[in-house]
């Protein structure tokens, strides 16, 4: 899948001379957590977020630091900071040039993307101007609809004892002889030794993913595994 397929089209945005206030208030009103900033021909040269606004003086959040740590950190981040605490218009507070995508970007790129830079939302723009919003309501909203159209149950055992065995397999994190299954009407009993309670746990996600599976006994134990150099 790709941006394009989970994007919120006609995103609110806001102008760069718009308030602090306006902006707060636009994204307090649509429940969301940052805009878009554009000028107006729809260029898009920054985005205000929640983040750029828990700094601020009328909430007495503004940064403070020792005297002596002062005079050791940058002046020019030192003047940023005083500016998005005092900034009066969203030109003054947001954050310049911020990461964008295409609406090509493939969802693996984007999750990347969220995860590694802690974004909650990334503009979608072509031309440099702004078609959409992915937000993490978006890969929320499209895990729902893939989970709604998983295929219908199998119902063959050998076909899901077959289908946990190689996605164990795949993973990578447990050997395959480590791990037992035997499955009978669709139930699935899990047997053998491990080395730690997150590798019992995931084989039980396995199970519990494969269609047609009822029902999962995991008798899987698990007995740590004690370097000598430890």
């Amino acid at each position: 899948m790709q941006a394009g397929d989970v994007m919120t089209l006609g995103a609110a945005t806001v102008h760069p001379d718009a308030t602090v206030l306006e902006a707060a208030q636009l994204m307090l009103r649509n429940r969301i957590s940052g805009l878009p900033v554009v000028e107006t021909d729809g260029q898009l040269v920054g985005i205000v977020t929640e983040g750029d606004l828990i700094r601020r003086v009328e909430l007495g959040t503004e940064r403070h630091r020792a005297r002596w740590l002062e005079f050791l950190t940058d002046p020019g981040l030192r003047a940023d900071e005083y500016t998005r605490a005092h900034g009066r218009t969203v030109g003054e507070v947001m954050t310049r040039a911020p990461e964008t995508i295409a609406r090509e970007t493939p969802l693996r790129e984007v999750a990347d993307l969220m995860e590694r830079r802690g974004f909650k939302r990334l503009p979608v723009v072509r031309d440099g101007k702004i078609i959409g919003i992915v937000s993490r309501a978006n890969l929320l909203a499209a895990l729902a609809r893939r989970l709604e159209a998983l295929p219908e149950p199998i119902q063959d055992d050998l076909s899901i004892r077959s289908r946990i065995v190689e996605e164990v397999d795949r993973g990578g994190w447990a050997a395959i002889d480590a791990i037992d299954v035997s499955v009978r009407g669709g139930k699935v009993e899990l047997t053998g030794t491990v080395g730690d309670d997150r590798v019992r746990d995931a084989a039980q996600v396995v199970a519990e993913n494969v269609a047609g599976v009822g029902q999962v006994a995991n008798r899987i134990e698990v007995i740590p595994i004690v370097f000598p150099w430890a």
